[in-house]
């Protein structure tokens, strides 16, 4: 039995799988917490998330950090000290993976995106484009031989509105879904929407810009905010939610 867990910027994504007779995995629970920055209340959260699960049947926690050591330290002790479970932090590395990434250096490349571009690859066996939809909106490129070529990132929607916000006293907005590129009828609506569609054009504009052997890659969203990406473009798109924690059991894992 394996506990998985997705540590983002602005929440926390966990699973609970096992391993079925025929190999195949049987997910037992999963869920979500956002993650603020006050890092104990979102382990009281998880703490009352896991009170149903059968934590001492789980032989291994595997575990995807892009929130820095500090939160890698007080997560650790939580596990051991609360829930007496050790933990595995995934690192990015060259040796034992499918997909070779294009860094000169391995702790640049955030381990979300590594893991996204190998389940991505895994599922694919052919080129494929990534995109992770989450606090930054990242795109990373992948060829048919597994070699990253590069991607992307820039700013996802929450954190694109909350720079508006955050300059301005007078942008007080209601917070909207993001369901439509209109245009907008007052100030919410104008910023929401012209956000989407940033977005939705950037990634429309990168379709017409991607290397010719990659022509007729399919496409992987993943990431919190892809279900309001994902109606916006106007080709084939896979929604796969789950890629960052699927690319956990496809890679080594460092203590």
């Amino acid at each position: 039995m394996q506990l998985e867990l997705d540590a983002g910027n602005t929440r926390l994504k966990w699973r609970l799988r096992q391993r079925e007779q025929d190999q195949h995995w049987q997910t037992l629970g999963s869920g979500v917490v956002m993650a603020p920055e006050k890092i104990p209340s979102v382990f009281l959260e998880l703490r009352d998330q896991f009170a149903d699960l059968p934590l001492r049947a789980i032989d291994r926690v595997l575990v995807a950090n892009v929130r820095g050591e500090g939160f890698k330290t007080a997560f650790s002790a939580f596990l051991s000290e609360k829930l007496q479970l050790s933990a595995s932090f995934v690192a990015v590395c060259r040796d034992g993976v499918a997909v070779q990434h294009c860094y000169a250096d391995n702790s640049r490349l955030g381990v979300d995106r590594w893991l996204a571009m190998q389940a991505g690859y895994a599922r694919c066996r052919a080129g494929c484009l990534v995109v992770n939809c989450g606090t930054t909106l990242t795109v990373d490129l992948v060829d048919a031989a597994g070699q990253h070529l590069g991607g992307y990132i820039v700013p996802g929607l929450w954190m694109m509105r909350e720079s508006l916000t955050a300059r301005s006293a007078a942008l007080v907005i209601d917070k909207l879904p993001w369901d439509t590129t209109q245009p907008g009828c007052n100030t919410s609506e104008a910023i929401h929407h012209g956000i989407l569609a940033l977005v939705s054009g950037f990634l429309r504009d990168l379709r017409q810009r991607v290397p010719l052997g990659l022509a007729e890659s399919r496409w992987l969203l993943t990431g919190g905010d892809a279900v309001w990406v994902r109606p916006q473009l106007d080709w084939p798109v896979e929604l796969v939610p789950d890629l960052v924690l699927d690319g956990l059991e496809l890679v080594p894992s460092r203590a």
